[in-house]
Formats: structure tokens, sequence, C-alpha cells
């Protein structure tokens, strides 16, 4: 009895010093669980989204290899929820509730049928198949390539404040979509692009966590990365397979691409995917791998109206290969009524509310002129038909001296430095199993074709003139690339081993990449961000102060307002509903179109806005001085409201 009481007096006493010691001197960590909470969701719901998108892989593709099943089966989960995402937005029923059914009806079902096993199967096989063929090269690297996708995902859990792109419209469009409960006639151009991967954004965003949208678009890098891999290996070696991945790490905009909520990856995985199916028909003559194909063709579709080359670089595949002429003609068709079937949602969307299934382009539509045709296209801005621009283009592009957008477009020295040694090493080896060459047919097609109509969009504006557009070109072609640098050792000689010479450069290019993308991510510490330690406000104060200000600065209008931007193209991150100006045109469009000042805020008020936020950097960018002279005029007319710190952006209320 005595034991049992003085057992229950300690016990006591244990509890009340650590509480009242930790009453009085709280942990650290007490103040952050929101944060940690905010934190487990963002890792966890992009975990959850890859493994149910795997679970529909091996529910769709139950017949191919594991690596394939994984790969393309991870691919077409998420195409599946990119256009859930977007179908539970915009019919209103975007809500944590219906949306934690959803997963956990899809979840227990594929436990029920097996799926999940055998996706974990599929896991498990390809960690097994990448951890042996480390065997048969240099470690450094897998070991750096372990290193970037590290870094990468690290610095993808930073909220989303320096993604130009997101805050225009990656993230915004799908904010609006939630916002409005449904389609509205937007002026914006972007709210009527694609949007199967931002569709797959809505499901973090509606549990609050955006920043797992970061995540997201880094799944989309893996598989890029894992697909070129893959082929490589499978078509050549373990030694083609590593060194392509090798020549992807030599480009400084990778792992800053991949940390951020764009699409570029999911484009790009899509295109070699396509194409990679088609030569899977080839060697296989199963027509199943086509209609696979045609899928990823029409994934491509809807991600971005630049991927119309890549159904028509399988379209070609398909008629190149194909002997009959009536079975040519029904290979292609199969692929195209895939595509197309996939693609549809977005076209049909643009068709019934715009009146153009490409709009703004080709047929204009509702809300376009001629004006906008003007300012959005920059027709005569490029580079022209100038030979000698034209040839210095390879240089210029690789140097990104005259880059729209240098630091998510720089793709590295070892492209052009490679080249001429890739197509050396393909007319040297006569040799090449048919595979082999089908493959090569298949990349240098794709990549031919998105260089070609690159260059032809650099000669017509400058504003085209973003090296990113590029990736679903030059990533594909790391493989002929990885082939020249092993081919090089037939130049070696006793004197002088060129192999070694251009493997040293290669290893210090990514070692340097490396440690200047672990700077740049030790300085974010998204950690800190991601934990909640450092406010995401204070985190977009430090890394984007401009636009954090403007945010605050909207915070003054009531949440019934309509706002009116002049300048400025962001508006993520905004409660109140904003048009953003997406171009920078909405001044001198709307004095285009009502004349004056005067009749233009009349017009604006007439239309149901009620404030206007000028950007003065962009407005300092854009307006000529006769223009100024105008906008100040305009601004006579507004009652001010308020200005940020630094006079970069002002609020007005139309009267």
């Amino acid at each position: 009895m005595k034991k049992k009481f003085l057992s229950l007096i300690l016990t006591l006493w244990l509890a009340a010093i650590l509480t009242i010691f930790f009453v009085v001197q709280k942990p650290d960590f007490l103040n952050i669980l929101a944060g940690l909470k905010d934190f487990l969701l963002i890792i966890f719901i992009p975990i959850w989204m890859a493994s149910l998108s795997a679970c529909i892989g091996a529910y769709v593709l139950p017949n191919v290899e594991p690596e394939e099943r994984l790969i393309l089966g991870i691919a077409l989960g998420l195409g599946f929820f990119g256009l859930a995402g977007f179908g539970f937005a915009v019919s209103g029923w975007a809500n944590p509730i219906i949306l934690c059914a959803a997963l956990f009806a899809l979840t227990g079902y594929f436990i029920y049928t097996g799926k999940l096993m055998q996706a974990w199967q599929d896991t498990v096989w390809i960690t097994k198949e990448i951890s042996a063929s480390t065997n048969n090269v240099a470690y450094w690297i897998p070991a750096s390539a372990g290193m970037a996708f590290a870094l990468a995902l690290i610095m993808g859990l930073a909220p989303p404040v320096e993604d130009f792109d997101a805050l225009l419209y990656h993230l915004a469009v799908p904010e609006w979509w939630l916002r409005d409960g449904g389609l509205i006639p937007s002026q914006a151009l972007t709210y009527w692009y694609p949007h199967i991967v931002e569709g797959s954004f809505i499901i973090p965003m509606v549990f609050g966590v955006d920043t797992a949208a970061h995540l997201i678009h880094f799944l989309w890098f893996a598989l890029t990365a894992l697909i070129v891999w893959h082929w490589a290996r499978q078509a050549w070696n373990d030694s083609i397979a590593w060194d392509a991945v090798a020549i992807l790490l030599t480009m400084p905009s990778l792992l800053w691409l991949a940390s951020w909520a764009y699409t570029d990856y999911a484009l790009t995985f899509s295109g070699i995917a396509a194409l990679y199916s088609i030569w899977k028909w080839r060697g296989t003559e199963n027509k199943k791998w086509i209609m696979i194909g045609g899928i990823m063709a029409g994934l491509a579709m809807g991600m971005k109206y630049t991927s119309f080359v890549i159904p028509l670089a399988g379209m070609a595949l398909l008629a190149i290969w194909e002997k009959g002429n009536l079975q040519r003609i029904k290979n292609v068709i199969l692929f195209s009524l895939a595509a197309a079937w996939v693609a549809s949602p977005w076209y049909i969307r643009n068709w019934a509310w715009m009146g153009n299934p490409v709009y703004p382009f080709i047929f204009g539509g509702r809300f376009w002129d001629s004006f906008l045709a003007q300012k959005f296209s920059g027709v005569g801005s490029g580079i022209g038909f100038d030979i000698g621009a034209l040839l210095l283009l390879p240089l210029t592009a690789t140097l990104g001296t005259q880059d729209a957008n240098f630091f998510d477009g720089r793709f590295g020295p070892f492209f052009l430095i490679l080249f001429p040694i890739a197509l050396w090493a393909h007319w040297q080896n006569d040799q090449k199993k048919d595979g082999q060459q089908q493959a090569l047919l298949a990349i240098y097609l794709l990549s031919l074709a998105g260089v070609v109509i690159w260059t032809f969009g650099v000669m017509n504006s400058n504003k085209l003139f973003q090296t990113r557009y590029l990736f679903p070109a030059l990533i594909p072609f790391t493989i002929p690339l990885a082939i020249g640098l092993n081919a090089l050792h037939k130049l070696d000689t006793p004197y002088l081993k060129i192999s070694f010479i251009f493997r040293t450069m290669l290893a210090l290019v990514v070692f340097v990449n490396l440690f200047n993308f672990s700077l740049f991510t030790l300085v974010r510490n998204p950690i800190s961000a991601a934990i909640g330690t450092t406010p995401q406000k204070i985190y977009m104060e430090k890394q984007q102060p401009g636009y954090a200000n403007a945010l605050e600065l909207v915070k003054k209008v009531p949440n019934n307002a309509r706002i009116y931007f002049l300048f400025e193209p962001r508006s993520y991150g905004m409660k109140a509903y904003a048009e953003p100006d997406i171009i920078n045109a909405h001044f001198l469009h709307d004095l285009w179109l009502y004349g004056t000042p005067e009749k233009t805020v009349a017009a604006w008020k007439e239309q149901g806005y009620t404030h206007v936020l000028i950007s003065r950097r962009g407005a300092k960018f854009i307006l000529k001085n006769n223009e100024n002279i105008l906008l100040t005029q305009m601004e006579r007319l507004l009652i001010k409201m308020g200005t940020t710190e630094h006079q970069d952006y002002d609020l007005y209320k139309i009267p």
C-alpha cells in the first residue's frame, strides 16, 4: 500500500514539475504546430496522388514492364487528377469533405483490387533496377542525381512567391475557379489556355497547401528523368542512360524549374512518352502502344498550345514506319482519336465559351481584337531573316543574353559542345540495332520539330525568345548526346585522352550547378517557411517585396470589390476579384477603344470595376512620354486610397 501511495505521489510530482516548467518555458515546436500540420499535408498530398496515380497505371497498363507501368501510369493518373480537379472546381464541388471522400474511396478500391500492392511492387522493382544499374557507371553520376533530386525537393517546399508564371496563371487560374465556383467569361487570355496540370493543383489548394503544387511539378520532373533513363537503358545500356542523366544535370535551370508550380516538365514528359510509346509499338507490333502514345500526346495538348508539335511528330513516325497505305491511315487515325479524346475538354470549353477552340489564336474570339493580337504577338520584333543572327542563334540561346526569362531557361553549354560529337558518332556507328535506329529517329524528329518551331517563333517575335520552351526538344536529345560522349574514346591516343577531358569537364559543370543551387536553397531556407518558423508573409516580403506590398495594399478594399490592374499581370493571393493585366496592355488598349481618359474611366465603371491598381515599375517600362501624360490625366479622375512603401504600386477608387 505504501509503495502504491509513494508511486502515485512521485508520478504527480513528475507531472506537476514538467507541466509548470513547460508552461513557463514553452518549447519552440509548440509555436509551429500549425506549420507542421501544413508541412505534413504538403508532403502527404502529392505522395497520396502519386500512389493513386500509380494504381491507375496498374489498372490501365496491366501487361507491360514494371518500369513502364509505373512511369507511364503515374503520368496517366496525374492527368486523371487534372481533369477531375478541374471538374470539381468548375462544378462548385471542390471542398475538403468531397475531395477527401473521393480520395479515400479511390484508395479503398485500389486496396480491394490489389492495385495498390501492384504499384508498390513496381516501385520496389524500379528502385532495385536503378540500384543495380549504378554498378556499371561512375558513382558520381547517380550520387549527383540523388543530390539534385533532394535539392529540388527541398526547394519545392518554399511558398509560391518566385515562380512568376504561377502567380500569373498556373496557380492564379485554379484560384479563380475556386473563388468563382465555376467558369466565368474572363478577359484574361491565360484563363483559356489548356489547364490539365493546373487542374491537379486544385487538390492541394482546396486543403490550403498551395506549396504542394510545387511537388506535383517535381513529380513530373522525376518522371521525365526516369523515362529518359529508361529509354536509353532499354535501347542501349546503363552507361548511355546515366550519361544522359549527367548531361541533364549540366542544365543550370533544371532544378529551378523543377521546384516551381509550372507545367514544362509535364509537357516534356508527355512528348517523350508519346514518341517512346510509338517506338514500343514498332518493336512489339502491339497496337495498344499506339493508343498509349495518343493518350500521351493528348495530355500534352491539354497543357500548352505549343504542344501541337508532339502529335504531329507522332503521326509522322507512324506514317514513316507503317508500310501499307491503308494500315498507315488506320494507325494515324487511332493515334489522333486518342489524342483528341484526351485533349478535347479544353478545346470544347473554349469553343463553347469564347467561340474559338484555340482562343485567342487563329480565329480570335470574345474580347479579342487586332490591337491585342498585335500587342501579344509582337510580330516584327524578332530577329527576322538575319542570316548572321540565325547562324549565331545556338550560341546566343546557350549564353542566354537575349532570353526574355533568363533564370528559368538556361540549358547550359554541353548541348552545344556535344552536338557535333553526337552527329559524328551517329555517322561513325554503322552497326546500330534496329531498335536503336528507330529510337534515334523518334528523338531526332521530336527535337528537330521543337527547335524549328521555336526558331520560327524567335524570328517573328522577341517575346518568344524563351529557351525554356526548348526543353521538350532538348531533354530527349540528351540520349544522342550521351551516345556521342560514349563514342569519344575512339579518339583517345596514348598522349591525349579526349574522353577523359570531356568527362572531367562534364563532372565539374555538374558540381558547379549543384553547388550554386545548394547556395540558392540555403539562402532561401524553404524548410523554415514550410514548417512555419518563417511565416509565409515574411518569406514573401523578403523574396518578392514589391508584390508582397501589393497584396497588402489590395487588402484595403472590401471583398466584393472588383479591381482593374494596370501594368501588373500577377494576381495570385488576392482575395477580391482582380482583372490582371496579363500582357500589360489594359491602359493602351482601353485608350484605343474609348479614346480619352474620361471615357476610359466611365467604361471601367460601367463594366463593374470599383478600384484600379497601378504598377509604377510596369508603367515606367511600358509607357512613352506622351502616354505617361494620359496616365496622369486618368489618375486625376480617380480617388487615391494608398501607395506601397517603396511607391511601386498605387491603389485608386473609381468614384
